[in-house]
């Protein structure tokens, strides 16, 4: 990936001008070498889509080899085009390293620590240095300091502190080394790293500046607390206790006499090189770098008993109880799962004991002789006894129910009952549970039968009607938009109220949780894209900028048409997480990426940011250069000279522009004409697709078994009576030709397809390739009916390939007849199949639109018995 960029910036100024006009062919070379190159970053960028969003754990790695592929493959994309247009768009290598450039700072840039105190005493420490200590130190520093529940004494050693001690003994690099292009699958060779890591950490010396730091603050303890303490040395990494627990994955060191500390230290700061928190963070998605060791040591309790509390059922979060493990002496056994543990069950509403069940616990740990944990009997009286009274055991839910209050979601507390009675806090962190009716998020994006009914009943609805312009339920502040320079002023979160649907808004998508617009339809700009982005929409409500005040909180149910007064939770869903490295850093970074490769902003490329200042994405660079490779290579514009164009009008019954290349053979006009009809062309491959795509019962405008009424009548109807707008598929559509060969690239609204064929004598030499990407609708309906054409190709016989949108299909080596049948056939599925991503919302459905293809049915009208 580096080398890739340094040779960017050594090559881009040394392109050399094309001849004012080159030649056809030499431009035809350069424009199918950019056709080739758009397929194939197209494919690319799908794979990094499914990468990223797939629900299987992946190597930053491999999103890395992907992107550099691609920006590779971009990067030839813009030398043809520059070839194909004689140096026209110099701007757009600017913008290819403007872009690869931010591309590969996100993708190389390390993670260092916060340059701060090297150790921090727990009064000074709370959530807001989380960064600094790991989220161990300042979840404790937050229940002291902010909650005000009693914890032990102590005090954090930062995560600066051990970048310090790492970079001092070159550990980063070192183990850097060790641990490069290991699979962690590989548990022997992963143990042998493992070992050799930590050897180096535990026998390196600390900064001298660092041992008289930890020296001081064990030194202030000791002289309040007396010389007979010990101390628990304890991980608290950063990244520890955060999305990813790390729940056991890095070393305590308990029973630390004031000798030993800098030595329990090094040991903890080597823990996380163990085993398994090194195959822990690569599966969770965390780079080495992320995490950092800081280090807890507190004061240790002299532990009477000990053990775990939940502020929720983890495997049934619905029930709202508390459990309590708990045994004698030390909470190592309930911590770690290794004893048996007498087990309580509270009723977080009315304080009762649900259940209780008292466990026979033989053994237990101890503080021994220099504050060494040790295992001994259990006294035979205290063996079959309850380590928590009723009273300690409300007086720990109490304690419970206060943390997850300030906390707002369900926690896991590890709890001390120390020699004199006393409740000692020793940790609490989020328990990172699926919760329903935490948040008002149910726990599935599914909605509960009658659920509706009862919103509406519970909650004063202000708006019903309008158009479902993008599927889906948000509640936030409404921002009732008055004019357009109010768009920067949006606030993150808020509800979108307009007048209007605009392509303005596309910029602020990411801010907005929904949108309601008074006019607007399905098919606009702005609803497509609403779609991309999986933000509701509803448009054409008529009155919303009325009846909705600017600041008021509602709840938007676009699906359903109706927008509530206030947060409706019982109707808002939560997506289920799909993957298990999601909120990981390296999904983080992987999906900022994507960001900068995949989004596209030139949508439009009429207006004046489609240009190479324009770009902000290697999409929008793809876009940008196949839109300019189309205009150059076929000189379109609005007023075409079709004396010095190569491209001729082709006169056919569809609803857009096709314009012809004849390389030879393809066309029966005159040289010169500007114009041919449908019976002039000469290309068996062309007219066989050009008889699929013109047959009578292809209807390529209009609705596909929707009821849309207004909207589309009038679509329709203007269309067909105005033959100036018969490129409202998608703009011009360009076919090159020779009497035995066919290369067809449209695009038809928001989506895209290729045919490219043979057809001739030959049969070795016949051979069809197609592919299809993209749709208007969510990536759900793209998906569904691209797996839909893949069925209908493979029962035409085809090979076929498909990656989320993306289509691809290849039949070779047939006799020319059956290569003009099949082409025939491929040019009615690009007529029916135009609009049925807006349609496909189940895949059960997928079958019967197959079917029903194949019975001519290719407006997939349903009889009147079958309609709902």
């Amino acid at each position: 990936m580096l080398k890739f960029f340094e040779m960017f910036r050594k090559n881009r100024l040394l392109q050399a001008e094309s001849p004012e006009k080159a030649a056809f062919q030499y431009k035809y070379k350069h424009f199918q070498n950019l056709l080739a190159g758009n397929s194939r970053a197209l494919e690319i960028m799908t794979e990094l889509e499914q990468t990223c969003y797939g629900p299987k754990p992946f190597a930053l790695d491999d999103v890395v080899d992907r992107t550099a592929s691609l920006v590779s493959r971009v990067y030839d994309i813009v030398e043809d085009l520059n070839a194909l247009a004689g140096g026209a768009f110099p701007g757009l290598f600017d913008a290819l390293e403007r872009v690869g450039e931010s591309i590969r700072k996100e993708l190389t840039r390390k993670k260092g620590p916060e340059e701060t105190s090297l150790t921090i005493p727990l009064q000074h420490l709370s959530l807001d240095r989380v960064s600094e200590v790991g989220g161990k130190a300042a979840n404790l520093g937050e229940v002291y300091n902010r909650i005000h529940l009693p914890v032990p004494r102590g005090f954090a050693v930062t995560a600066h502190a051990c970048s310090l001690f790492l970079e001092s003994n070159d550990l980063f690099k070192r183990s850097g080394g060790i641990l490069k292009g290991l699979d962690v699958e590989n548990t022997s060779r992963l143990l042998e790293c493992s070992r050799e890591i930590r050897a180096a950490i535990v026998n390196a010396v600390l900064p001298a500046e660092l041992e008289r730091c930890l020296k001081e603050e064990v030194a202030a303890l000791t002289a309040e607390f007396g010389s007979g303490i010990g101390f628990a040395v304890r991980s608290s990494a950063t990244s520890e206790d955060s999305e990813a627990s790390f729940a056991g994955q890095h070393s305590t060191v308990l029973g630390v006499g004031r000798d030993r500390i800098v030595q329990a230290y090094k040991e903890v700061v080597a823990s996380t090189f163990n085993p398994r928190a090194v195959y822990y963070r690569r599966t969770k998605g965390y780079p080495d770098e992320y995490v950092i060791m800081s280090v807890l040591c507190v004061v240790m309790v002299d532990a009477g008993a000990g053990g775990v509390m939940y502020t929720r059922d983890p495997n049934n979060p619905g029930r709202d109880v508390l459990m309590i493990n708990a045994v004698w002496g030390l909470g190592v056994g309930a911590v770690d799962g290794s004893a048996a543990t007498d087990f309580f069950e509270v009723d977080k509403k009315d304080r009762r004991l649900l259940a209780s069940h008292v466990a026979e616990k033989p053994t237990r740990f101890v503080i021994g002789p220099d504050w060494k944990p040790e295992e001994q009997p259990v006294p035979e009286e205290l063996r079959s006894k309850a380590c928590l009274n009723p009273d300690q055991l409300m007086l720990l839910a109490e304690y419970g129910l206060t943390i997850e209050s300030h906390y707002g979601v369900p926690m896991d507390i590890e709890w001390a009952l120390d020699s004199r009675g006393r409740l000692i806090l020793l940790q609490a962190r989020p328990l990172n549970v699926e919760l329903t009716g935490i948040r008002g998020e149910p726990a599935t994006a599914d909605q509960e039968p009658g659920s509706i009914e009862r919103a509406v009943a519970a909650h004063a609805v202000l708006l019903r009607g309008g158009m479902t312009a993008s599927r889906g339920k948000a509640s936030g502040f409404a921002y009732v938009l008055n004019s357009d320079h109010n768009l920067l002023n949006v606030p993150e979160g808020a509800i979108l109220i307009a007048r209007q649907t605009s392509p303005r808004y596309v910029a602020i998508l990411g801010r907005a949780r929904a949108i309601v617009t008074d006019v607007g339809s399905v098919t606009g700009h702005m609803a497509a894209v609403a779609r991309e982005f999986g933000v509701p929409a509803l448009v054409g409500t008529g009155n919303a900028t009325e009846v909705i005040g600017h600041g008021e909180e509602v709840t938007v149910d676009a699906t359903n048409r109706m927008v509530f007064k206030g947060r409706v939770e019982s109707i808002l869903g939560r997506k289920r997480q799909v993957n298990p490295m999601k909120g990981s850093p390296v999904y983080r970074i992987a999906h900022s990426v994507l960001k900068r490769i995949a989004v596209l902003n030139l949508v439009d490329p009429k207006s004046d940011q489609f240009s190479p200042e324009g770009c902000q994405t290697l999409h929008d660079i793809i876009r940008f250069a196949h839109e300019a490779s189309m205009r150059e290579m076929f000189r379109i514009s609005d007023d075409l000279d079709v004396n010095r164009s190569f491209a001729v009008r082709i006169k056919a019954p569809l609803p857009m522009k096709i314009f012809a290349v004849d390389l030879g053979n393809g066309l029966s006009i005159q040289r010169g004409t500007p114009e041919a009809r449908v019976e002039d062309v000469a290309s068996v491959p062309f007219r066989a697709l050009l008889q699929g795509m013109t047959r009578p019962d292809v209807r390529w405008i209009g609705p596909v078994d929707v009821n849309w009424k207004g909207f589309a009548a009038i679509v329709t109807e203007s269309i067909f009576s105005d033959p100036t707008l018969d490129d409202r598929m998608g703009g011009p559509n360009y076919v090159v030709i020779s009497g035995e060969y066919l290369n067809f690239n449209s695009r038809l609204g928001y989506h895209f397809a290729v045919v490219d064929s043979y057809c001739g004598e030959n049969v070795n030499d016949n051979y069809i390739t197609f592919s299809f990407k993209g749709g208007a609708a969510d990536i759900g309906r793209r998906s569904r009916r691209a797996l839909l054409i893949t069925k209908i190709l493979k029962r035409l016989g085809f090979k076929t390939e498909i990656k989320g949108d993306l289509v691809r299909g290849e039949l070779k080596k047939f006799q020319s007849g059956v290569i003009e049948e099949k082409l025939d056939m491929i040019g009615r599925l690009l007529g029916a199949v135009r609009l049925l991503d807006m349609v496909l919302s189940d895949d059960g459905h997928i079958d019967w639109y197959v079917e029903e293809f194949f019975k001519g049915n290719y407006t997939f009208q349903r009889p009147l018995r079958q309609k709902t």
